[in-house]
């Protein structure tokens, strides 16, 4: 029936062996078949190595027809129902046994193999002895076979065989069906067996692409001999062609049956304002546009119980230009109505900023809403026009927006009534606005320095003039960056002109902080009234305040009839040093400053009633300096003249001779007030600590200037530069 030189029946099995038939014969010889047929039972791996030596097909690599090691992609073979024939009666047979069965037959006869498998399903079978075809079948050895995948197994050999099956009774009878074209093409036997190759059967599990998929693909490599069988219900492919053309399937499959997310992403995107369905719908149409109508790169899935779509595209580039694209499909219609805003304010007052956008967009009355909503319903009748945009996709600000705008100081927000559309326009302007805001440390230094006849200002203008560029500030009426006439920097004859003004402030734009002030300690007396430092933020005001408030009376009521005194107006005012700030920063770091500087002191009492006098010094001056250079503003004078009289007591009352017994001396104390300024710009979200360091480092130099003043707080030695 067959030739077979050694067949090697390997058992899995613990159970009982049953013998089919009437028991051979110790003497007599058991044939391949018989001997496959007693050692087979349910539980069975049976392997088949050799074949004739004569045989013209030699053992395959294991490479050309082993299969995918996974399935799925879980790596597990997926669990199905057990494919029965209609006629098949297998309650008697345990199906759920998972003991692994492996094949490998080498050009073994097909009734030996339906044989086998009868005996293993324990069913009883009537084979048509016209069936002679040969197979040669093998299972890999990490995806083997189970009990239940006998049957469709059985299945898809004889179909392959054109052999049919038919239960009559008890009994199962294998007919074969005569074939309407010829089984061989050849003129001679002799050539007939060198053109006709021996052909292979492969069983392969597929993992990412289905059985039906993977056929379309094969069957014109197999072609014409070639044949692919499918097993859908288990994703698995049976291929029966010669060896050389099954592994050039093998390759194919390799490249075909792969991980479908490795060339592609998914991605989820969640819709707010539209439905997923008319997103998917419109998205769908672009993609056509884009990629032509048949276009398989994207696809696009709605998810209509959470108002989503996924989409599939290439992971790399793939998924920037849908966002785009879902992003604008996804936004709230033009008409639509009105809604409250709520935006929390970062960096400025709720209120200031509400008052500039109200200023800036028109805010609607009740008239002007009620023409708006008549407008609305128009817009919903007539059809849609398109708009304009912006380059880059932003919508132009217009300030023809109707908004209402109110700031809740509580909580620092602004409540904004509008429509989405005018919203979103609305926030371009707010984001510009609420930035955050830079910040100038403003050094101060304010000394009193006492002049005498020697020394007429306070600070040597002749270093000033030697040791860098200045320009007079603008309390001045000459023009920036010039002198009075007659002086020219860097000559020292033509400061004594500069002594001819009374109060002028000096704008210093370069220079080291030593040139700065030299004052003549030798012929004159410094006072440190306060060396105050501020951090203020751009566009604010700061201020500081040095001194008490001091009662004064500020009228006498009398009456009228009697002229006697029935009550007095008592006021009270801040008396010493007041210096205020504000400081405007450009983008080119430019620092525009408005300063005010103001010095009251308690003057003498005058006229009758004993009203009170103040003294006042006072400047105000708009200067523009660089990040880190000094201000300093001076000329303040004040002149104070004393009659101190001295002399024997009581003689020196005398009349007409008491001079004679007395001395009186005129003194007068002149004063000059002088300021010095150096703002720095302060970046908050930077490391201030090299400020701080710096900062030391100034009021170490101050102090050795004013060596007749201590500093009250010790500074710290500075560390070294970190490298």
């Amino acid at each position: 029936m067959y030739s077979l030189k050694k067949i090697s029946v390997t058992l899995f099995c613990s159970s009982m062996l049953v013998a089919c038939g009437t028991p051979p014969k110790r003497e007599a010889p058991l044939s391949a078949e018989q001997l496959a047929r007693m050692q087979l039972q349910p539980h069975v791996s049976v392997a088949n190595r050799t074949s004739s030596a004569s045989s013209p097909i030699a053992e395959l690599p294991r490479s050309q027809h082993q299969p995918l090691k996974e399935v799925n992609q879980t790596g597990q073979v997926p669990r199905v129902t057990t494919m029965t024939d209609k006629t098949l009666d297998l309650s008697h047979v345990d199906l759920s046994d998972d003991t692994p069965i492996q094949l490998d037959f080498e050009q073994v006869a097909l009734r030996e193999i339906i044989e086998i498998i009868a005996d293993a399903l324990d069913i009883s079978i009537v084979i048509d002895p016209t069936i002679a075809n040969k197979v040669t079948i093998r299972t890999a050895d990490d995806k083997p076979l189970k009990k239940k995948d006998l049957w469709p197994l059985l299945q898809l050999l004889l179909n392959d065989a054109g052999v049919t099956i038919e239960k009559r009774g008890g009994v199962y009878h294998l007919k074969k069906v005569a074939s309407k074209l010829p089984n061989t093409i050849g003129i001679t036997p002799k050539t007939l067996t060198r053109s006709d190759s021996p052909e292979v059967l492969q069983i392969t599990p597929l993992r990412y692409i289905s059985a039906d998929s993977a056929k379309t693909v094969i069957n014109p490599l197999i072609q014409p001999k070639g044949r692919v069988i499918t097993l859908p219900t288990l994703n698995v492919i049976g291929i029966m062609t010669t060896p050389s053309r099954l592994a050039r399937v093998n390759k194919l499959l390799s490249i075909i049956d792969a991980d479908p997310f490795l060339h592609r992403g998914m991605r989820l995107f969640r819709l707010v304002n539209s439905k997923a369905t008319d997103v998917q719908a419109d998205l769908d149409k672009i993609l056509k546009a884009l990629y032509g109508k048949t276009q398989p790169t994207y696809q696009v899935i709605a998810l209509e119980r959470i108002n989503a779509i996924v989409v599939i595209a290439p992971p790399n580039t793939g998924f920037n230009e849908v966002a785009l694209w879902v992003d604008v499909l996804d936004e709230k219609a033009e008409d639509s109505g009105e809604q409250v805003f709520i935006y929390n304010v970062k960096n400025l007052e709720a209120s200031k900023l509400a008052s500039t956008l109200s200023s800036v967009f028109k805010l609607e009355d009740k008239k002007a809403a009620a023409e708006r909503k008549k407008r609305e319903r128009n817009k919903q009748k007539a059809p849609p026009k398109t708009k304009p945009t912006a380059p880059g996709g932003k919508l132009p600000v217009s300030a023809e927006i109707e908004v209402t705008i109110v700031a809740d100081e509580s909580t620092n927000s602004l409540l904004i009534r509008a429509s989405p559309r005018d919203y979103l326009q609305l926030l371009e302007t707010i984001y510009a606005l609420d930035q955050v805001p830079k910040e100038v440390m403003v050094n101060m230094v304010i000394a009193e320095v006492s002049l005498t006849k020697d020394t007429q200002f306070g600070i040597d203008w002749r270093a000033l003039f030697k040791n860098g560029t200045s320009s007079v500030g603008s309390n001045l009426s000459v023009p920036s960056g010039n002198f009075p006439a007659g002086v020219t920097p860097g000559n020292d004859s033509d400061v004594t002109q500069v002594g001819g003004l009374t109060g002028f402030s000096l704008n210093y734009l370069s220079g080291s902080l030593n040139a700065l002030l030299n004052f003549v300690a030798s012929k004159s007396d410094i006072s440190i009234l306060s060396r105050p430092s501020l951090l203020v933020r751009n566009n604010e005001e700061a201020s500081i305040n040095v001194g008490s408030n001091e009662p004064f009376l500020s009228g006498v009521n009398t009456s009228s009839y009697s002229n006697q005194q029935l009550s007095q107006d008592v006021q009270y005012k801040d008396t010493g040093i007041t210096v205020k700030v504000t400081p405007r920063i450009n983008d080119d770091g430019i620092i525009n400053m408005k300063i005010f500087q103001e010095l009251t002191l308690l003057g003498p009492t005058r006229t009758t009633q004993n009203l009170q006098s103040f003294d006042q010094r006072k400047i105000e001056t708009y200067v523009v300096v660089r990040d880190g250079t000094a201000i300093v503003i001076g000329g303040l004078i004040q002149v104070n003249s004393n009659n101190d009289k001295n002399g024997i007591p009581v003689l020196q009352d005398l009349p007409l001779v008491g001079t004679l017994f007395s001395s009186t001396k005129n003194s007068e104390k002149r004063t000059e007030l002088v300021l010095i300024i150096v703002p720095e710009i302060v970046n908050p979200e930077a490391d201030n600590r090299p400020l701080v360091l710096e900062f030391m480092r100034r009021m170490q130099q101050v102090s050795q200037l004013l060596n007749r003043e201590k500093i009250l707080v010790e500074v710290p030695p500075l560390p070294s530069p970190t490298p």
